[in-house]
């Protein structure tokens, strides 16, 4: 797969990298050339031998699937013109940022992904890769897949979503399809639970985000679930 990394900061860095040495095409793309050439550089001293790199606007002609890192800025201010991404797959990572201080974030009505959607009309935006730190993919990915970490993944395109959680699972993770993008919403303040929890809680940048199913219990030892009208209504949607 070809993908272009916009935005070539400590998780485009590490990502691309990751993708590069699985076998990917990568094209890493900066602001500041020497920033994208030295990610190149170091995805080819680890095996990737077709890493590249130049602008965010070459990043963005290069990928079928393009890594858009630059939070909250309209597109056309980063690569120029922006049918160079229409019909492609865009993963928008980025959270909101910490305010200053604290961990005092707003309820969130409008999600970063919704937005560069509304930026990006024939793009298939996806929202991935917010709810973990960029060192967890210095780990050895046969290590990191038996941590079974979840990558919570929301987008109005399935055939994006599945494209995704199959570059999630080339670095290790175990994708979570939380469905349309609306879902971003509740998403996105994920990504502020994991950087309390990194930061506010002092567990570092190894904490991270598992969903798991469980067997069920054997008996209902203390009376089950009492279905109410809405637990059966949406059962049965979800069955």
């Amino acid at each position: 797969m070809k993908i272009g990394i916009v935005g070539t900061g400590n998780m485009g860095r590490i990502l691309g990298c990751g993708w590069a040495v699985h076998g990917h095409e990568v094209f890493f793309g900066a602001r500041d050339p020497q920033t994208a050439v030295d990610a190149a550089e170091l995805a080819r001293a680890n095996g990737a031998a077709r890493a590249q790199a130049g602008s965010n606007r070459e990043a963005a002609v290069f990928g079928d699937v393009i890594f858009y890192s630059v939070r909250d800025v309209d597109p056309t201010q980063v690569i120029g013109d922006i049918s160079a991404l229409d019909g492609k797959v865009v993963i928008d990572p980025n959270n909101w940022p910490v305010p200053e201080g604290k961990f005092d974030f707003a309820p969130i009505a409008q999600s970063l992904a919704e937005r560069l959607q509304a930026w990006l009309p024939s793009a298939q935006v996806v929202k991935c890769f917010n709810t973990m730190a960029q060192e967890l993919f210095e780990m050895p990915v046969d290590e990191l897949r038996a941590q079974k970490v979840s990558a919570f993944i929301a987008s109005d395109h399935a055939g994006a979503r599945d494209t995704v959680a199959a570059l999630t699972r080339d670095l290790g993770l175990a994708p979570v399809d939380m469905g349309p993008l609306r879902n971003a919403r509740i998403v996105e303040p994920l990504g502020d639970v994991i950087r309390y929890l990194i930061l506010g809680a002092g567990l570092g940048p190894y904490a991270t985000l598992k969903v798991d199913v469980l067997q069920p219990a054997e008996t209902g030892r203390f009376g089950g679930r009492h279905a109410s009208a809405w637990w059966a209504r949406n059962a049965e949607t979800a069955g």
